[in-house]
């Protein structure tokens, strides 16, 4: 047998034990490769080389499609930055492959493909590989697709998919294609069909033996993982991406989660249940509402209105006044006939009286009686008239005291009144007193408004600087305001100077000798036109006059202090140095002490203010205010004073108006006091004569009873009898009245009588009858007669519960139509907010037509007694959730032992395998990582079972749901720490770690990145390789069963060392090799394999394989 001397010792040539080796690959329109073409392999390593685009990858993607599932995307070496669905439209897919595309073009807003074949019309493709055992034996599996023109997507196309357990020749296909590669037709050419990818895939895997225990889906992916050349750059990343599949922790956790999300869904429908029933539990107290008011309604309507002769309600009050009323007839017959014998009892007395005060007045006549009548009738008649001479009597007083007078006599009287009828005739008093009042009013007010004027003043100028008058303050704020400027953009000359101190006594000359220019308004003169065409239409009570002058100058005026511009002082600012011209050219007075040094100078100046300018001159004006200065503190204090004194002309002018009201407030009172003296009489207030009188006849009558002893004893019994008479007069009187009461009363008793007889007698005949519904009714508006009241008072209050039951009738209706109203309301807003919260088209919200499907509801929800089982099924819920809580915080310690457990089959393949040198092995070193929130969790978990196990009472068995709750929604795939929690991937840290043969450690591997490019494909190639032997099920065995390994621009970063040595890893782990590189990338690879192919492209875009180390034929 030849051997090859490799890295790990002799391997035999030739085979590869009992395993499956790829011996050839046929194409049909696959790509760029139009029509047929067959590729055969060496059962070593074989390489393709060529330049880029030329159609490695096209090669490399066949293996994908005839091998893989759907959803492993082509060409992953070479476009690992394409997005989108794995053979999706944005990406290599079948359709592109079959029809050859080239690339697009677009015109007219239309992107259209340039493709080799099948443009406008039909085409068809075909992979197949030829698998070969040591035994001689051969295995074909193929994949076909037929495109019409027409398809779009892949469900267009026809699939075929075959295996042969022999060679199989492509070409075999060209028949078939003709009929559409239908199912009989392909079958014809001795292949058997599948007509799903499961089935074709569990034969391929089953006879190649692909994957351990029959799962060759993981081995499959790994070595689809293998052949994109995924960049992976940690040793960590690298073994759980190629070994380790997904824990059955995270299948756990889902069941976890799906059992108590149903139980929890069950106890969610039986709270709804429970909240159902109690949201609708009110609707048959509301029924019943309806139904009660409707019947009390129906009762009121049959009963009738009492005014309703006919109706039950005036038959059945009838029935039970005609009793009250032939009670109260007897009865007052009988109170009647004895009013009338009282009457006539009470006249005999009144008789009897009047006989015996006839006999006492004739004794008292005879005795002087008449005299003192006429005496007591007199004192009677003084005694009021006493009374009313002493109300005027004060009166008077009250107002001699206003006129300062007193009165005695009928002459003082006569003298007061002649002095009131002259004041009174007196009209100019009353005008002098007026005019006063009215002028120190109008001093008051003048002074008041000084006193406002000035205080408004002073407020205006503490707000501003300088001395210029406010109005002038005013006009040039409504320019400034109309041409957009501010006021320190329109300075006034006299804001600008000051008058030196040490020459403060010539500010009033100063003042004097500048005259208007000191309120001359100054403008920048490149402002100039646009302010006068902004103020234009401006309207200005006070005219004002302004300048345009130049600002900016230097400021070189040398001023003389013995001429007024140089006994200033000057504020900085833009307009200064004009100024200072201005002033110098202008106002160049000399300032001279006496007027005889005037004529000495062109101009000059006296401290007085008088001018001099050579013949003329100026003098006058005194007493202005002043205008010029930078602040106002000397302008604050003048208006201080000048307040102070406007406020004292204030006080004192309002004392002399307040005297002034006085005094005609005075005048008014005696006038008034004078006309009420007019109106009196002496007779009128005088006291002691009527007081003379009353004694005069109290005299009389002391008199009249000093002489007869009996007169006063037979005066208080004629006045005793009087009183009897009068009273049994008043008596009888009324005693009368109530006879003739009783008799209207009787009489209009007997006409009831009557009526009521005939009404009942009516009803009789037509058959008129009272219901017992409606006797209780009735009954119960009137209430029951009182016990022990007399006829007439039981039939008073029974027509007052009449006028009351007629009330009682109208607001029972009322109330009950009120409360049919209110309960379908009710029901209304029940059936609304059930639908709103649980909406079903089969409800409706009408409270009529649709309480029976709700009443059904309710009653089917009772007899159900779901809403009575949610304690309970809680309770339930937390028993088996918490077993399952339990059982995952268990798996999840089982599930890290398994992945160390998992580990160490690979180890036992690396140990065979020399890593570096003959001296050294390679070994993955699993390290269990720790985590606070995984600890956390997991004592959270055994936590939440202990609460369940300790819950006694049903707030902490409802607390203790809650909390599982919140660990379950940890456990759920969307949950942000879900995969940290319980994929148990995340809770090892694996490197690996390079050992002598005594198992001495000597290096450590974590970040692949961190090796040179040949050092890293060397340990990926260990890594990888040792992991694909373990997935593909046949780890313990010499050699995998299913050889072939594609990789797609593979060892290119490494030099001919380090690529041999990773070539050499996968050969001695016994894997064929299938290398896809750059031309650039392919001398390192060359010395290692055994067949090499160049694969090229024409201009017109059609690919081919040249072999360059060519396999001889078999």
């Amino acid at each position: 047998m030849s051997m090859i001397d490799t890295l790990f010792g002799l391997i035999p040539a030739a085979s590869r034990g009992q395993q499956w080796v790829a011996r050839d690959l046929q194409l049909v329109n696959w790509g760029g490769y139009d029509g047929y073409h067959r590729i055969r392999f060496a059962p070593g390593a074989t390489l393709f080389s060529g330049g880029s685009g030329s159609g490695k990858s096209t090669l490399m993607d066949s293996y994908i499609a005839l091998l893989m599932p759907h959803t492993t995307p082509f060409n992953g070496a070479s476009n690992g930055g394409v997005v989108g669905r794995p053979r999706g439209k944005d990406q290599r897919n079948i359709l592109s492959y079959a029809r050859g595309k080239l690339d697009e073009s677009r015109a007219g807003g239309e992107t259209r493909s340039r493709v080799l074949r099948g443009d406008g019309c039909d085409t068809w493709s075909a992979i197949a590989m030829t698998w070969a055992d040591r035994s001689g034996a051969l295995f074909t599996a193929l994949r076909a697709w037929y495109v019409p023109s027409s398809a779009r997507a892949l469900d267009d196309v026809v699939v075929v998919r075959a295996t042969r357990d022999d060679a199989y020749d492509l070409r075999e296909l060209d028949g078939p294609a003709g009929s559409r590669l239908a199912h009989a037709a392909v079958t014809a050419t001795g292949v058997t069909c599948f007509g799903t990818d499961r089935d074709f895939t569990a034969r391929l895997h089953t006879t190649l033996g692909i994957g351990a225990a029959g799962d060759g889906h993981k081995a499959v992916g790994l070595l689809g993982r293998i052949q994109a050349g995924q960049q992976i750059t940690t040793v960590d990343a690298l073994y759980k991406t190629m070994v380790l599949e997904e824990p059955s922790t995270l299948v756990t956790a889902d069941e976890v989660v799906q059992q108590f999300d149903e139980l929890s869904s069950t106890r969610d429908r039986m709270i709804t249940a429970r909240r159902q029933v109690r949201a609708l539990t009110p609707i048959r107290d509301h029924r019943d509402t309806i139904d009660r008011a409707v019947t009390r309604l129906r009762v009121i309507d049959d009963a009738g209105s009492f005014t309703d002769p006919a109706s039950p309600a005036a038959l059945w009050r009838y029935e039970r006044r005609l009793d009250l009323l032939r009670a109260a007839e007897r009865d007052l017959t009988g109170r009647r006939r004895r009013a009338e014998e009282e009457t006539r009892e009470t006249a005999a007395l009144i008789d009897a009286a009047e006989s015996q005060r006839d006999a006492v007045l004739e004794t008292l006549r005879a005795s002087g009686g008449d005299r003192l009548d006429t005496a007591l009738r007199e004192i009677r008649t003084v005694e009021r008239r006493l009374a009313d001479v002493e109300r005027a009597r004060q009166r008077l007083d009250r107002v001699l005291g206003t006129v300062g007078a007193t009165v005695s006599t009928g002459q003082d009287f006569a003298a007061l009144v002649d002095t009131a009828h002259r004041a009174l005739a007196d009209s100019d008093a009353r005008r002098t007193a007026q005019n006063e009042f009215a002028a120190a009013i109008a001093k008051s007010k003048a002074a008041e408004s000084d006193l406002a004027g000035l205080r408004a003043e002073h407020t205006a100028v503490k707000a501003r600087r300088g001395n210029i008058p406010t109005d002038l303050h005013a006009a040039r704020d409504l320019l400034a305001d109309a041409a957009g400027l501010t006021p320190d953009d329109l300075p006034f000359v006299g804001e600008l100077i000051e008058v030196r101190t040490e020459f403060e006594p010539w500010r009033e000359a100063f003042n004097l000798a500048l005259g208007g220019f000191a309120t001359r308004m100054l403008i920048d003169i490149g402002r100039l036109n646009a302010f006068r065409e902004a103020i234009n239409a401006v309207p200005v009570a006070r005219r004002i006059q302004f300048e345009g002058v130049r600002t900016g100058m230097r400021d070189e005026v040398g001023l003389n202090d013995k001429t007024l511009p140089g006994r200033l002082d000057y504020r900085p600012s833009p307009f200064t140095a004009w100024l200072k011209s201005e002033l110098a050219r202008g106002f160049d007075f000399v300032c001279v002490e006496t007027p005889g040094l005037l004529v000495q100078y062109p101009k000059a100046l006296t401290i007085t203010g008088q001018t001099s300018q050579r013949g003329r001159g100026a003098h006058g004006g005194h007493g202005r205010a002043n205008l010029l200065g930078f602040t106002n503190t000397r302008l604050l204090a003048d208006l201080d004073t000048r307040i102070g004194h406007a406020r004292k002309r204030h006080d004192d002018a309002v004392a002399r108006a307040t005297e002034a009201e006085q005094a005609l407030n005075s005048f008014e009172e005696r006038r008034t006091a004078y006309q009420t003296v007019t109106e009196l009489s002496w007779d009128q207030v005088d006291v002691e004569s009527v007081t003379a009188d009353r004694d005069r006849w109290e005299q009389v009558i002391t008199e009249v009873r000093a002489g007869n002893p009996e007169i006063d004893r037979l005066q208080e019994e004629s006045e005793e009898l009087k009183e009897q008479i009068r009273k049994l007069t008043e008596r009888v009187g009324g005693q009368k009245q109530q006879v003739e009461r009783l008799g209207q009363d009787w009489e209009s008793v007997v006409d009831e009588v009557d009526g009521a007889q005939r009404a009942l007698d009516t009803a009789a005949a037509t058959g008129t009858e009272v219901s017992p519904d409606h006797r209780e009714y009735l009954a119960g508006l009137f209430g029951a007669a009182p016990g022990g009241a007399d006829p007439a008072t039981a039939l008073a209050e029974f027509d007052a519960a009449h006028r009351r039951g007629v009330e009682r009738m109208r607001d029972d209706r009322k109330s009950a139509e009120e409360e049919i109203s209110r309960s379908r309301k009710a029901l209304h807003e029940t059936f609304s907010t059930f639908v709103e919260r649980w909406p079903n088209p089969n409800l409706g919200t009408e409270p009529d037509a649709s309480y029976r499907d709700f009443d059904r509801l309710l009653t089917d929800l009772e007899t159900s007694g779901l809403h009575e089982l949610e304690t309970e099924w809680r309770d339930s819920l937390l028993k088996l959730s918490g077993n399952d809580l339990t059982s995952l915080d268990s798996e999840l310690a089982a599930a890290v032992r398994e992945i160390r457990d998992r580990i160490d089959p690979v180890n036992r393949i690396l140990a065979e395998l020399p890593f570096a040198d003959d001296g050294h092995r390679l070994r993955i070193d699993p390290q269990e990582s720790h985590s606070a929130v995984r600890a956390r969790f997991r004592k959270e978990l055994r936590d939440v079972r202990a609460a369940i196990d300790r819950a006694a009472t049903d707030a902490d068995r409802e607390r203790a749901y809650h909390r599982m709750a919140r660990v379950i929604d940890r456990i759920r795939r969307t949950a942000p720490d879900f995969a940290d929690l319980v994929d148990v991937r995340n809770h090892v840290r694996i490197s690996a770690e390079k050992r002598d043969l005594a198992g001495e450690h000597v290096a450590v591997y974590d970040h692949i990145g961190e090796k040179s490019g040949g050092e890293s494909q060397e340990l990926v190639a260990f890594i990888v390789g040792a992991a694909l032997r373990y997935q593909l099920g046949d780890a313990g065995a010499e050699r995998p069963r299913y050889a072939p390994v594609f990789l797609d621009e593979a060892l290119i970063k490494a030099d001919a060392h380090f690529t041999g040595r990773a070539i050499g890893a996968w050969r001695g782990l016994g894997f064929q090799l299938v290398i896809g590189a750059p031309n650039d990338k392919h001398s390192a690879i060359e010395p290692h394999v055994d067949a090499e192919y160049l694969i090229l492209k024409n201009t017109e875009g059609r690919s081919w394989a040249k072999p360059i180390v060519a396999l001889p034929e078999a």
